[in-house]
């Protein structure tokens, strides 16, 4: 079962305990609104960002009823599940077959359909545990009640019985923690827990966003992971090196893979400031496989092209090194 250490545990089908002091998370909530209310990078990019929102929902607004922009508009809820196999040599012999159903970038706030969409797409799937890597929302002043309205939603078709861990993104606010929380998601703020199987074990260690909202406790967090098989939750694939030295799985989005990409998914813009490589799919950092999802949901306008969005199960086997990916 998961404790209250700071380092917790979960024995197989156990329920949740508080995991973070609440000391720790005052300190952290604290500094994250502050950050929240911060202007976002340099001036004129918070100005450019704020003029293509504003631009966005003219066009929705104009566009919306037209026949085009609909056709549109229903490609863009067009999710494939995307199978991962990894199999690795050192994972614990009782994790051999774990499935982790990974769900990032839902933006529930930008389109009516997204719920609907992804709740189809995951009822039929049955996994061990859900992640939740980050961008649950789109804009993050906006009123949480829908959002959270189609995220319960969505969660009632999830099948894992070790439940839901989620993390934050850069879309997402301090507040949103406890609301998802009573929901039924444990959320991870720069910190690690353990899932046994007997005396075998998994660590998972969640982040807060390291996109726009990083601070050095999200390097601590990731050196403080126990030795043994470790698993990061990162919103984006920024922090891979660091994590690198301590895990052997990284999951993570934001990128939308590009959301408009040219043929054959090469993305024309990734967001990323660092490790742009590292945008969309299966890759390797040292010895630590990452997966970059293309996510759910999309960001200012309901297009996507040559990057349809996407959930992923991913399983984890006991073996020679190797990895599978097949979409559907």
């Amino acid at each position: 079962m998961y404790d209250s250490s700071g380092q917790d545990t979960c024995d197989e089908h156990a329920a949740d305990e508080p995991t973070v002091p609440a000391r720790r998370r005052e300190a952290w909530r604290a500094r994250r609104e502050a950050m929240e209310t911060a202007p976002a990078g340099r001036c004129w990019r918070g100005r450019v960002r704020h003029h293509l929102y504003g631009t966005a929902k003219v066009v929705i607004r104009l566009l919306g009823p037209t026949r085009v922009f609909r056709r549109v508009a229903a490609n863009a809820v067009e999710i494939d599940v995307t199978e991962v196999e990894l199999a690795f040599p050192d994972i614990p012999a009782r994790f051999d077959g774990y499935r982790i159903l990974h769900l990032t970038d839902l933006h529930l706030d930008n389109m009516d359909e997204f719920a609907r969409a992804t709740e189809e797409r995951i009822a039929p799937l049955e996994a061990d545990l859900c992640v939740i890597t980050g961008d649950i929302r789109d804009n993050i002043r906006s009123p949480m009640a829908v959002v959270l309205d189609r995220l319960k939603y969505v969660l009632g078709s999830v099948t894992a019985a070790d439940g839901i861990l989620g993390i934050l993104g850069n879309h997402d606010s301090a507040a949103m923690v406890e609301p998802l929380e009573e929901l039924g998601v444990r959320m991870l703020i720069n910190e690690t827990i353990t899932i046994r199987r007997g005396s075998d074990r998994l660590h998972v260690t969640g982040l807060d966003d390291v996109h726009r909202f990083h601070t050095e406790a999200a390097a601590e967090a990731l050196d403080a992971t126990p030795e043994g098989f470790g698993i990061a939750l990162v919103h984006s694939p920024e922090i891979a090196d660091r994590a690198a030295t301590r895990h052997r799985l990284y999951l993570c989005g934001h990128t939308h893979g590009g959301q408009v990409c040219l043929p054959g998914g090469r993305p024309l813009v990734n967001g990323l400031k660092r490790h742009r490589d590292l945008a969309v799919g299966l890759w390797r950092h040292g010895d630590m496989v990452g997966y970059t999802s293309r996510g759910i949901g999309v960001c200012l306008f309901p297009v996507r092209l040559n990057s349809p969005g996407e959930v992923a199960l991913v399983t984890l086997r006991r073996g020679p090194q190797s990895a599978r990916v097949r979409d559907s």
